[in-house]
């Protein structure tokens, strides 16, 4: 079967979904020096090529997001390491993850938190979500793909729960495990249609790609890191107050060591920016409903009044994007390719904006104007495709 008459199975070939059932024997939660021994001697003693790997994070309930969990898939059994106990050191089991062959979903996330935390770097992985885009799975979710390619039904009640707290649930603990125990026979769904349908070396070349992309997080931009959803839609007067509240949040924020919204919501701020630019400067008009803590409500209060003053020219003006109106051969040939881009994803059953972006269109577009042609190593090495989809996109 070709890559270009490839269809994603359907409906009628999903096998029956069934709750987790995870033997509580075959969860190991390590903690301690000893147990981590039992892991690394599990891991060096595996005959087994491929490794699943997972982590939780805290993001949801704290500022500074760090791993709360490594979860770690040996044979038939799921170890939980907990990277916070104390005197845990990680460096032997990062330093054999890194060799070893890893299977993910979602990869992009967990190799970034465990670089940031650990300077950790991965040889090779199988991440299962792209592997799912490629074959263009509608719902790429690991719960939606289990249940549809394994027939194991992921409770994902706790996905948000605070997993620095200790001691974990039970509840927790198999839902953590489930999230390795299951990945390799995922992975085993999603790698026999990739290589039916043709797209294998895709997949390959996607997740190397991954893994040479930077690691580090991206600079801080104070010209626009306080633009929070609905800031292109209000005045420039009243950007100035949510710029001036939302530097205000995030110290707060910092200090406290808690998510932004949960220190003041992006509705309240909001809410509060369009109320000072009329000029209300009582706190319970402002900020209506549950009271502020005092600390918080005297910041926000000098922080519109410090808003207030200042001169238009200083009002923050909207975010643009990239402006194609006044380059209209540019979005002529725009145009062209994404018609051109439309018709190959229907062919092949991708999403679209999977198989080339609106960033990668143009800069196919801006390539074709300044030579006068598109060459698939053009592409690749001026443009930033992938191999696969400039193959794609210059073929014919």
């Amino acid at each position: 079967m070709t890559a270009s008459s490839y269809e994603p199975s359907s409906p009628q070939t999903h096998v029956a979904v069934a709750p987790v059932r995870i033997d509580p024997a075959r969860i190991l939660f390590v903690d301690t020096a000893p147990a981590l021994g039992v892991l690394l001697a599990a891991l060096d003693e595996s005959e087994a090529e491929e490794i699943p790997l997972d982590t939780e994070a805290d993001s949801f309930h704290h500022y500074f997001e760090k791993v709360c969990l490594l979860q770690i898939g040996v044979g038939d059994r799921a170890f939980l390491v907990d990277p916070l106990a104390e005197g845990t050191d990680l460096s032997p089991l990062l330093e054999r993850l890194g060799r070893r062959f890893l299977l993910l979903h979602g990869a992009d996330y967990d190799i970034r938190l465990l670089h940031r935390g650990y300077a950790f770097a991965a040889a090779a992985i199988f991440d299962t979500m792209i592997a799912a885009q490629i074959l263009g799975e509608k719902e790429i979710g690991l719960a939606a793909l289990l249940g549809r390619r394994v027939g194991v039904a992921l409770d994902k009640t706790n996905q948000r729960d605070d997993w620095s707290a200790r001691p974990l649930s039970p509840a927790q603990t198999v839902y953590a495990a489930a999230d390795v125990v299951f990945l390799p026979a995922l992975v085993s769904s999603l790698r026999a249609d990739l290589d039916r349908s043709g797209r294998l070396e895709w997949h390959r070349e996607e997740c190397e790609r991954l893994l040479r992309s930077p690691l580090d997080g991206r600079e801080r931009d104070p010209e626009n890191d306080w633009r929070i959803k609905g800031t292109n839609a209000i005045t420039s007067r009243e950007r100035a107050f949510v710029r001036a509240l939302w530097e205000v949040r995030e110290a707060r924020a910092r200090e406290l060591d808690r998510p932004p919204f949960r220190v003041l919501t992006n509705e309240r701020l909001l809410f509060a920016a369009r109320a000072a630019a009329r000029g209300e400067t009582a706190a319970d008009a402002l900020f209506p409903g549950r009271p502020l803590p005092g600390a918080l409500a005297h910041a926000l209060d000098a922080a519109v009044r410090t808003a207030a003053p200042l001169p238009a020219p200083s009002w923050p003006g909207p975010r643009r994007g990239e402006v194609f109106a006044h380059e209209p051969a540019l979005e002529k040939e725009v145009s062209r390719l994404k018609a051109r881009r439309d018709a190959l994803a229907t062919s092949l059953a991708l999403d679209p904006g999977f198989l080339a972006s609106r960033a990668l269109l143009t800069a196919a577009a801006r390539l074709v104007l300044k030579t006068g042609q598109m060459e698939r190593e053009a592409l690749v090495s001026e443009a930033g495709f992938s191999g696969w989809r400039a193959d794609l996109l210059t073929a014919g």
